[in-house]
């Protein structure tokens, strides 16, 4: 009987990495060198190979000159070298063979994205239902990431990346709905699950939802709804489109039908901790108090104002600084909150912009309460290298249109900076 051969695996989805016989190494070039592209292409190629002229447009695009032949044959020489100096056998492992490139050698070599895709078809053209969702689940958990992340500007890894990631979300989305027709909703989660960690903004939280709401789950469900809410509005650093809210509404009118007698239902609605100052809720909340609030000034005939306020540099320009802008931010929140009354209502629009309703105070009144959030502000913040515009528009009529995704408020009353 044969020995056993020997293992040489590649990672490529979600970092690259290299193990031979159980012991991990590194090749001693650049991470992002063509040297290192001629091998992840060849390792991609796996026993089929690759044409010459196939490696050089990956590698160089269209500009198939003397030049970059030239170049390519110093790669190649380099490569050899490089592989030479790793704990892979001795040996030339690279081999051509009428124009098309080989690696390999007396070990075998396993690459997580070529084994995804051969799980993958094998897993499609599986004709029983249950072998079906037994092998898209194989195949969905051989997936762990993006293709070669540090790669995504070449050309021929973003495209692969963009093929691997459609092909992932198919299986998934097919596995599911087999889940969900044979009432397989634990596998089902696990699979969401999976799938949010490595793509958290995308639509898998609506699937996890429909998972724990079908297992009677309510509470988990509406974690997963508000930490969700919270990951898109205040993680995202952007400000957030209709699809992305209508996706939460989605969430939202799900989260409403679950089953539950009044006394529990009370115990939700409850606030958890009282705490003194303004009330903070995520964006989508925000709208939807905001348009109920509106309505019911339309009786009362309070008054009503809506503040934005805009985290800038010293220039005025908006704060960009990734650690800076999330310690001021959260600066910024906790100045809000602690300056307010307790009817006041905020929320975070982006990362470096936050948005109040202030209900029942006079126009004179909103300058003063953007001095006392200013006030508390720089006690903990007193350098000037951050600064907090601010506007404030009365909100006189509601003109809600399907395509507008803000507030429909009148003329901006003032606006400056601190």
């Amino acid at each position: 009987m044969d020995e056993k051969r020997p293992v040489f695996s590649v990672r490529m989805f979600g970092h690259l990495s290299f193990c031979y016989d159980d012991k991990t190494f590194m090749i001693k070039c650049n991470m992002a060198s063509k040297v290192m592209q001629l091998f992840l292409l060849l390792l991609l190629a796996g026993e089929e190979g690759v044409p010459k002229g196939q490696l050089l447009t990956a590698l160089y695009g269209n500009d198939e000159t003397q030049d970059t032949k030239n170049a390519f044959r110093i790669l190649i020489f380099r490569l050899r070298k490089l592989l030479g100096e790793t704990v892979i056998p001795a040996g030339d492992r690279i081999w051509v063979e009428k124009g098309i490139y080989r690696f390999g050698g007396p070990f075998t070599t396993i690459v997580d994205a070529v084994e995804f895709d051969q799980m993958a078809d094998r897993a499609l053209i599986t004709q029983n239902e249950e072998e079906r969702m037994v092998r898209l689940k194989e195949a969905c958990r051989r997936f762990t990431g993006g293709f070669l992340p540090f790669l995504v500007d070449e050309e021929w890894v973003m495209e692969e990346n963009v093929r691997y990631k459609d092909l992932y979300f198919g299986l998934v989305q097919e596995c599911c709905r087999l889940m969900q027709k044979n009432r397989r909703y634990e596998d089902m989660l696990e699979l969401c699950s999976d799938a949010v960690k490595i793509y958290p903004f995308e639509e898998w939280q609506l699937l996890k939802i429909d998972c724990l709401l079908a297992m009677n789950r309510y509470k988990e469900a509406l974690k997963v709804y508000e930490d969700a809410t919270t990951m898109f509005f205040e993680g995202a650093g952007t400000s957030p489109s209709e699809k992305m809210l209508s996706r939460f509404r989605a969430m939202s009118s799900q989260i409403q039908y679950a089953m539950g007698d009044l006394g529990d239902i009370k115990n939700s609605l409850k606030e958890k901790d009282i705490d003194k100052g303004a009330y903070y809720c995520s964006y989508p909340s925000f709208i939807d108090s905001y348009r109920i609030i509106t309505r019911m000034v339309e009786r009362s005939g309070r008054s009503i104002f809506l503040m934005l306020c805009t985290l800038t540099d010293s220039k005025g320009e908006p704060l960009d600084k990734e650690e800076l802008l999330a310690e001021q931010s959260a600066n910024l929140s906790d100045a809000i909150c602690k300056s307010l009354r307790r009817g006041d209502i905020y929320t975070r629009y982006s990362l470096n912009q936050f948005l109040i309703l202030l209900i029942g105070i006079k126009q004179e009144d909103c300058e003063i309460t953007f001095d006392r959030i200013m006030d508390v502000f720089r006690e903990d913040n007193p350098t000037q290298k951050v600064k907090v515009r601010h506007y404030v528009s009365t909100i006189v009529e509601i003109k809600i249109e399907k395509t507008d995704r803000s507030f429909g408020f009148s003329k901006d009353l003032w606006k400056k900076d601190r």
